[in-house]
């Protein structure tokens, strides 16, 4: 099982880390999009991650927003201009310092739902929703924002910071300990999976394998090498969950140090296809000993397996931010996330 608030905590702590080494004109800075738009300065997006988690204090603690607190969605009524970081960072560390209601939810209050106005609610929570489905939604959508502002600090000319950091005692697969998140492992998979897959649509293959420059002169990785080295997580998954090894591919390996050449998209999108189709497959039967068990290898061998999947989900939902941000440096509009959520990765009481 993995325990809400670790999973929590170790989000915000990953956010944070997203920050280091930006000036002030750096998080205030909106970069211009190839259709002369512009995109939200960090600055920004820390305000509206930081509305996203006094909204799921109030529902699960009861904790108020701050009075006057400035509204940070997507809504056309939320004023785009970029606030100081320092105002934004405090608003994110005050909703951080009111998450200890999650120690002790039970599944009583996960289950719950909660009727609220609509003006304290950001644009992408439904009411719909039970607790422990928003809290779930609020948690992508900051790794989602991770990804996006990992792009953004490249593009600024800042050096890449990797993800994920030290998951190992911060976020581990726990067996019978604590109140446990009401997904299932394969349900996890499955909708990071497809959510990165739709962060693709409307990109045609040169899009896909353009590499997009940095300020230093650098290039960032394309779209499609970026897929591959997703593909390389989800094939290792299936590997260290069946011993078997995946399908052959002419070149499997995208990761540190890899070839850096774009690779073709039909390509990409083969290979794809076939992780996601082996990811479903052989997570429907895992249960909670054998998720606590390890294998002998590996580069993360000391973590086990709960915790490996855990990793490539949240992994997968970071590049899929990094997806978004690039896509929008090539003149496609953004797309909005977290996607639906009912009937695909909901909160369910009474699991084991």
């Amino acid at each position: 099982m993995y325990r809400p608030i670790e999973l929590a905590r170790f989000t915000l702590a990953e956010f944070n880390r997203n920050l280091e080494g930006l000036t002030e004109d750096d998080a205030t800075t909106r970069i211009t999009k190839s259709d002369s738009s512009q995109m939200n300065a960090v600055s920004w997006t820390v305000g509206h991650i930081a509305g996203h988690w006094h909204f799921i204090n109030l529902c699960g603690g009861g904790h108020k927003r701050p009075s006057g607190l400035r509204r940070f969605s997507g809504t056309p009524e939320a004023d785009p201009t970029p606030p100081p970081l320092g105002e934004t960072r405090s608003l994110l560390a005050d909703a951080e310092g009111h998450l200890d209601w999650l120690e002790d939810a039970d599944d009583g209050l996960m289950s719950s739902k909660r009727d609220l106005n609509r003006r304290d609610m950001e644009s992408v929570v439904s009411t719909m929703e039970n607790v422990g489905t928003s809290l779930m939604r609020v948690m992508l959508h900051t790794w989602f924002h991770i990804g996006e502002i990992n792009a953004m600090r490249q593009l600024l000319g800042h050096p890449e910071i990797g993800f994920l950091g030290d998951i190992t005692e911060h976020l581990e697969w726990r067996g019978g300990r604590g109140v446990e998140t009401g997904f299932t492992p394969a349900e996890l998979a499955r909708y990071a999976i497809s959510e990165f897959d739709r962060g693709l649509a409307g990109l045609t293959g040169a899009e896909a394998e353009t590499r997009v420059a940095k300020a230093d002169g650098t290039e960032m990785n394309a779209i499609s090498w970026t897929m591959s080295h997703v593909n390389t997580h989800w094939f290792f998954i299936y590997r260290l969950m069946t011993d078997n090894d995946p399908p052959h591919l002419d070149r499997v390996y995208f990761g540190a140090a890899a070839d850096p050449t774009p690779p073709p998209m039909p390509q990409a999108r083969n290979a794809f296809a076939s992780a996601k189709a082996l990811t479903s497959s052989c997570l429907e039967t895992t249960d909670d000993e054998f998720l606590s068990s390890k294998k002998e290898f590996g580069p993360l061998r000391e973590e086990n397996l709960g915790t490996q999947l855990m990793r490539a989900v949240l992994h997968t939902w970071f590049h899929t931010g990094e997806v978004n941000a690039v896509r929008q440096t090539l003149g496609h509009a953004e797309i909005q996330y977290v996607g639906d959520l009912i009937g695909r990765l909901e909160w369910r009481s009474g699991r084991d």
